[in-house]
């Protein structure tokens, strides 16, 4: 790529001029309908006036609290800058079980506590504020709105306002709540003793209680800051959480983890691949979040997912990794917020891909005690940069013929819509079917991405990218067809590398369009064939297990702001192109 520094990283690099140098072509491969194949309906109805708002960036990561002292977590890490760029903008949250148990804050270089009850083999570890700077300037190089969370469980409301404060002093306006603790449904688990901090009397009453000091102490150091509740899956501590009149303002703070029942009798919650992608689990997703949505706004509260995965089941499971677990992401992140979630957080892990936490949608090369500087996403995170693709619009739900393919139309200000579909069939043994779209009104294009593989337990390679990384490569060599082996070395701090994002992704792995990140933004999208300007339908062919995002152009405005014909794309931030074909112990119900 003519002007571009070899191996450099993907976010000193325009997302549209990795597309060019894919050739990616101007129609979408097998996007035309085949004589024989399946059939099914999509209809767009008229955006309702109930329509939920959807924001880019709304879809971002969740970290373990501790995570805010790991040095790698700054705007000199290459690939996790790329990686947040990729998700426009998105929500960076810390708080996970080590908010409570874990981590300790201190301002005046105190010792860490030595009379705290850990787990065998961890360790406290010491927050400060040069951690907070350090992270501060990773969120400003990202754009990231952060969340960080207090310590509840050692009843220390001082301590917790002095964090407060000093994060606000970093992060400014990018601050957007604080967590005041982390699932205070699960302090006192007779399930599991080893993660009770609290004793038996610990109840909702109490909760209120100490909830309404630390926002009063948090208050009187940052006034109307917002106070992020309770962090739980059930009714009754959202209710106790509102009942603080101190937290306020408050934002409605869930966790849904659906597939958690790790080894029980309830064979419906179990991390299965027939879970994972079943309209069971769609159906139990949707009761909940809407459920959740309706407490919110009777609390006039936004509600926040400020924790979410397939599962939180320990160690690797079948749906690790899989395009099972991506395409679940992807169809779960829209149906969220087109059903009232204002943002949502995946919890995720800064920890090796061999050993560390089995969900999360990116991971670091090294092992669990010397972890590397080079990163990936997993298949479930490409379904999120997928996702976080889309411009911010007015979302809804598409109505589809059948249980097995859903869709969510997000429709924008210039006139176009983004269609989300997700086609839940069996890769592995169902072919493509013949997908019929009815607009409102008259088509003038329609450009594709999409997310597939060969089978639900295919993955997407992230070893391969990760090794990659730090061999030589031809100096003369374009990107697209270098040769390991050469005289040109490769940084080996940098796993998303030029040269890998114009490498195509082994056939039949999980990937969109062909490749991992950049996401095409959709002004460089493939059109699908076979559309004619000014009808109100248009067919496509739709492969088994996949998330096709496609983008429709109204007849009646062919171009858009910069005459392209699609949203407007957000400016400085990589967004992908051409498919050919650590452990962690959960508090929380996995059914809810």
């Amino acid at each position: 790529m003519s002007g571009v520094a070899r191996n450099a990283p993907l976010h000193d690099v325009d997302p549209a001029d990795v597309v060019a140098a894919r050739n990616a072509p101007e129609a979408y491969p097998a996007s035309a309908p085949t004589r024989g194949d399946t059939s099914a309906s999509v209809r767009v109805p008229t955006t309702p006036s109930d329509t939920s708002e959807y924001q880019q960036g709304a879809v971002g990561l969740s970290f373990e609290s501790t995570d805010l002292a790991d040095q790698r977590l700054g705007s000199d890490s290459d690939d996790l800058v790329s990686i947040f760029r990729a998700l426009n903008g998105p929500t960076l949250r810390f708080g996970g079980n080590s908010t409570d148990r874990r981590m300790f804050f201190t301002s005046d270089d105190e010792p860490a506590p030595t009379d705290w009850k850990v787990t065998e083999g961890e360790r406290i570890t010491r927050v400060t504020p040069s951690d907070l700077q350090r992270v501060a300037g990773f969120a400003d190089a990202t754009g990231a709105s952060v969340i960080v969370s207090v310590d509840l469980a050692h009843d220390d409301p001082d301590r917790a306002a002095d964090f407060a404060e000093h994060a606000h002093e970093a992060f400014g306006d990018q601050l957007i709540g604080v967590m005041v603790g982390n699932e205070p449904n699960g302090f006192h688990d007779e399930d599991a003793p080893g993660l009770s901090v609290k004793g038996p009397g610990w109840n909702t009453l109490q909760y209120t209680r100490q909830l309404t000091a630390y926002s009063t102490a948090i208050h009187e150091r940052v006034p109307g800051l917002r106070i992020v509740a309770p962090g739980a899956y059930s009714a009754d501590w959202w209710d106790a959480a509102a009942a603080s009149r101190a937290a306020n303002p408050l934002a409605l703070a869930v966790h849904q983890y659906p597939l958690s029942e790790c080894g029980t009798d309830n064979v419906q919650q179990r991390p299965t691949v027939a879970n994972a992608v079943g309209s069971v689990t769609r159906e139990r997703v949707d009761s909940f979040v809407q459920r959740a949505a309706v407490d919110a706004t009777s609390h006039d509260a936004p509600l926040w997912i400020t924790e979410t995965s397939a599962s939180a089941c320990a160690g690797s499971n079948a749906i690790t990794e899989t395009l099972a677990s991506a395409v679940y992401q992807a169809e779960y992140s829209v149906q969220a917020l087109s059903r009232g979630a204002e943002r949502i957080a995946v919890h995720s892990s800064l920890a090796p891909c061999h050993g560390g936490a089995p969900m999360s949608p990116l991971c670091a090369n090294g092992t669990i005690d010397h972890p590397g500087e080079r990163f990936a996403l997993r298949a479930n995170g490409l379904a999120l940069a997928l996702v976080a693709s889309i411009p911010s619009g007015r979302v809804h739900p598409a109505t589809t013929g059948t249980s097995d393919l859903t869709g969510y139309a997000v429709e924008h200000d210039d006139g176009s819509t983004t269609l989300v579909l997700s086609d839940f069939r069996d890769p592995g043994t169902a072919g493509t079917r013949t997908t019929t779209v009815t607009m409102p009104d008259g088509v003038a294009r329609v450009t594709e991405a999409q997310l597939s593989a060969a089978e639900w337990t295919s993955e997407y390679p992230v070893d391969t990218v990760l090794d990659h990384a730090g061999q030589s490569t031809g100096p003369t060599a374009s990107p697209a067809s270098t040769s390991h082996g050469a005289d040109y070395p490769a940084d080996p701090a940098i796993g998303l590398s030029v040269e890998e994002a114009v490498r195509p992704v082994a056939s039949g792995s999980v990937a969109v369009d062909g490749y991992g990140l950049p996401i095409a933004p959709a002004a460089s999208r493939p059109a699908v064939a076979g559309v004619d300007a000014g009808e109100r339908t248009f067919s496509l062919a739709l492969p088994a297990g996949t998330t096709s995002v496609l983008t429709i152009t109204p007849s009646d405005r062919s171009t858009g702001p910069s005459g392209t014909g699609v949203p407007s794309e957000p400016t400085g931030t990589p967004s992908g192109t051409m498919h050919p074909s650590g452990s962690r112990t959960s508090t929380r119900n996995g059914g809810q």
